[in-house]
């Protein structure tokens, strides 16, 4: 199969790499300085589970590539629109997006804009930056990728063979993944933990365990949970008790330095995520007439930063 990865930074670069380890048939489409930067260096892995130098073929633009199988879109939620217009021309060419970003409204996105036959569900699960000379720095021992159909619109013939040939393309790479389906509750699960991580380490400025470090921070954290769960669970989709078992021992590990990537973003003054990941979050509880005191107070903060932010006041 044919796999295109719009942008070759940390998640995109990461993984793409690893499946040209694999054997993969994989190209990345990609502005010019990052075409050259891999058409001289190629594409640099840096990681505790293995260092890897890989050729990455690139394209600037759609335009004469020839027809993808696949195409992977791991940008951050605030460049959605543009990464949509980019593969367009893919999709109509009957390419299947793949999705790998947090919440749930990029997929309802893709799907106006594409059909829903053209679309599958995936979450990632990676800590990686992408270093000033482009090499991909992986900073933990875990990599891995869930993907799948959704519940609500079953796939066809064609697209489960995209599926199952990116399964097996997978089960060769060296990292993790897991075919689901439906894929739904992975995505739901991955919302309610980022967004409480992300809240709360975004609101207060600190790692988890900085906030654990506080009087209020164990009861805090846990109303935002609880908040994040009423949004997953007036979906359809409450986490299990597994699921939050886990949950809460990474949010409440003394002393753990656990923190969302969105707190690193704000750190270096950088765009960040906040309308798709705190406020599409918080909509929905406030139109459920659910209790989002902590996620209002949030938004709220994350908005503060980017009005701040587009004045140039950082």
């Amino acid at each position: 199969m044919k796999i295109l990865f719009l942008g070759a930074g940390g998640v995109g670069g990461y993984f793409g790499g690893r499946l040209i380890e694999a054997g993969g048939d994989v190209t990345f489409q990609v502005r010019p300085a990052r075409a050259q930067q891999l058409a001289a260096h190629g594409l640099v892995i840096r990681s505790p589970l293995g260092d890897a130098t890989v050729p990455a073929p690139t394209i600037e633009r759609a335009a004469g590539s020839g027809p993808f199988d696949l195409v992977i879109v791991s940008c951050k939620a605030y460049d959605l629109a543009p990464a949509i217009e980019a593969i367009a021309p893919h999709v109509q060419a009957g390419a299947v997006v793949l999705p790998l970003l947090n919440g749930m409204r990029h997929n309802d996105e893709l799907r106006l804009r594409f059909g829903p036959e053209h679309l599958i569900g995936g979450i990632c699960q990676i800590e990686t930056m992408l270093s000033p000379t482009g090499e991909i720095v992986h900073k933990s021992q875990f990599a891995r990728i869930v993907f799948g159909p959704f519940e609500e619109y079953p796939v066809d013939a064609r697209v489960q063979r995209v599926i199952s040939d990116f399964a097996t393309l997978c089960e060769g790479a060296s990292f993790s993944s897991k075919l689901l389906d439906p894929v739904d509750q992975a995505l739901w699960d991955k919302w309610v933990m980022i967004g409480t991580l992300g809240g709360i380490t975004c609101l207060m400025r600190g790692a988890a365990g900085d906030v654990m470090a506080t009087k209020e921070g164990r009861e805090l954290i846990e109303e935002l949970l609880q908040e994040a769960i009423s949004v997953a669970t007036e979906a359809g989709y409450p986490p299990s008790a597994d699921y939050l078992a886990n949950a809460r021992k990474l949010l409440m590990a003394p002393g753990s330095t656990f923190m969302a990537s969105m707190l690193r973003d704000i750190e270096k003054g950088g765009a960040i995520e906040a309308d798709h990941i705190i406020g599409d979050m918080y909509r929905r509880a406030h139109e459920s007439g659910h209790d989002a005191n902590v996620l209002r107070m949030v938004y709220c903060h994350l908005q503060t930063y980017e009005a701040r932010r587009a004045r140039g006041g950082l």
